[in-house]
This record gives C-alpha cells, sequence and structure tokens, in this order.
C-alpha cells in the first residue's frame, strides 16, 4: 500500500513516494520505495506500488538494461530509445511474470505500476523524462502529473489544488512535500517517510531532499493551523481591518519561527532550495498591471 507521485514543472521533475509497507493484518514498517542509481552523466530514479518484490525485481531489470547499454552506446541515448528500451523490459516482465497468474482470483495475482525518472546529461545528449508504466503499456508524462498507489485519490485531489506545471522547481518541492503530507495523514495504508528525488538538466541537478528535512518540514505544516484560517477571514464581511491585521500579524510572526526552524546556518534544505531557485526573480502580479493608460 503506497502513495508514488512524479510532477513535471517548468524547470524540473520531482518524484516522490512514501516510505510505509504494509502487510494487511499483520505487520507496518518503514522502505525504500525509490530506486536511484547515477553514473557517468546517467541518472535514474524508478518507484512502484503494487508487489513490492515484483517492482523491485523489474526496477532492477530496467537499470541494468539501460545502463549496460547507455555505455556501450557512448553514452548516445535518445529520448526515443530509452522508451522503447523500458518497454520491451516492461512487456518480457508481464510476460514472465504476471502471465502465469492469469487464472488466479483478482487479488492474488501479482500487480505492479511504476513511476520512473530518466536524466541523462552527456556530451551528446541533454534531456530528462518522467514515464508512468502500468501493466503493459508505458506513457511518457509531458505535462502535469500523475500518481499511483492507494493514495492517488487524496494525491491528485491535492494536486489539483496545489500544483500548477508552470510553477518553479523550489515551490513545487515544497507543494509536494506537502501533497505528501496530507496524503500520509489521511489515507490508510500510507504513512512512514517521504522520500523525494529532483531531476533538473537545466539546473545541474539530480538529488534529493533527506527525509530529516521533510520531517522539519511537516511540522511546519501541522503547526499552521493559525495561517490556514487567514482565507476565511478575509472574506467573512464581519470580520473588521483590525481583526484582519491582527491575522496578518499572527501570519508574519509563523513566518519567522518556521524560517528559524528550517533553515539554521548550515541547513541543507535550505542550500538545496537555493539551488533550485529560479534564475530570475519570481513576478507577483498587482492590480495596476491589469491596468491600461489612458494618455
Amino acid at each position: 500500500m503506497t502513495i508514488a507521485a512524479g510532477f513535471l514543472c517548468s524547470d524540473g521533475i520531482v518524484l516522490c513516494a512514501d516510505t510505509q509497507e504494509t502487510v494487511i493484518g499483520y505487520t507496518k514498517n518503514n522502505t525504500e520505495k525509490i530506486r536511484v542509481w547515477q553514473d557517468m552523466g546517467l541518472n535514474i530514479a524508478i518507484t512502484g506500488a503494487g508487489n513490492a518484490e515484483l517492482i523491485e525485481t523489474i526496477g532492477g531489470l530496467i537499470q541494468s538494461d539501460l545502463a549496460g547499454n547507455y555505455f556501450k552506446s557512448g553514452r548516445g541515448y535518445d529520448p526515443r530509445s530509452v522508451r522503447e528500451r523500458i518497454q520491451r523490459i516492461v512487456l518480457e516482465s508481464f510476460e514472465r511474470f504476471v502471465v502465469p497468474y492469469a487464472n488466479f482470483p483478482a487479488e492474488d495475482r501479482p500487480f505492479f505500476e511504476l513511476l520512473i525518472v530518466v536524466h541523462i546529461r552527456s556530451e551528446i545528449w541533454h534531456y530528462q523524462c518522467l514515464f508512468k508504466v502500468s501493466g503493459t503499456t508505458i506513457r511518457e508524462i509531458e505535462w502535469g502529473y500523475d500518481c499511483i498507489g492507494t493514495g492517488l485519490i487524496m494525491a491528485k485531489s491535492l494536486s489539483e489544488r496545489f500544483f500548477s506545471p508552470g510553477m518553479e522547481l523550489d515551490e513545487l518541492v515544497l507543494a509536494v512535500c506537502y501533497i505528501m503530507f496530507q496524503t500520509k495523514k489521511w489515507v490508510d495504508g500510507c504513512g512512514g517517510n517521504t522520500d523525494l528525488i529532483i531531476s533538473s538538466p537545466g539546473k545541474h541537478f539530480f538529488g534529493g531532499i533527506a527525509s530529516c528535512d521533510i520531517e522539519l518540514l511537516e511540522r511546519q505544516f501541522e503547526a499552521s493551523d493559525s495561517v490556514n484560517s487567514l482565507l476565511l477571514n478575509l472574506l467573512n464581511p464581519n470580520r473588521d481591518d483590525k481583526r484582519i491585521e491582527l491575522l496578518i500579524s499572527h501570519a508574519k510572526g509563523f513566518r519567522q519561527v518556521a524560517t528559524k526552524a528550517l533553515y539554521p546556518e548550515g541547513s541543507r534544505l535550505l542550500e538545496t532550495l537555493k539551488k533550485l531557485a529560479p534564475s530570475k526573480p519570481t513576478h507577483i502580479p498587482t492590480p495596476s498591471d491589469s491596468q491600461t493608460s489612458t494618455d
């Protein structure tokens, strides 16, 4: 039982998964669900939902095939070749590991879905791809996001509210952490830590954020109730300006406390977010932007 998701924004990809592994009626424990491989400009991250051993096996086959042929080809993979190689491994794996169970009841058949990030930066190619594998099909996610696992309904609902394909990568990282926090909180079978991988060829970055840093973020999400009420009060005609100014003051105070807790001197999270910052300051529209001169 899992929640995993992949998001594609203007300057990168974020892949995430929870760490709770549940054997229904028996146990639950924490385990890493994102397989990562990096060498000589080839970066691969794979996560999945379904049968854990099957996901690990197929993920290993995909990684071995892409890595082995990457070096044989002189690091000359093009995006189409990457997709074709993954498709071949998936078809062979389905025939080998799933088809023999075709006559079993649905709940006893092996099942898997995968999200795969391939990030290549070599002398020949410089690109990244996000793929979703379901059954025998593979689809490249060229815009937006997708989710897999038992938490997908909640995660998709939250993503519609907090995600936009046009957002910057540093903003996306925080949004994804929040989406995962809420999904783990409210969906049975999802939980543990959040594992997160960030890919951005333009920023020369492929790496993750430590789970302990994400835990710090989640503590601030949990403590943000005083800020969450601000919108409702702004729209309430029974709230005077003095009340609104007090709430805004509380929000500023929350920001100061949260910033101090999240970004002390030497903070790894702060350094990562700085690396992902947009090259140009983000413009925030104001009412005057829409006004036109009558001169």
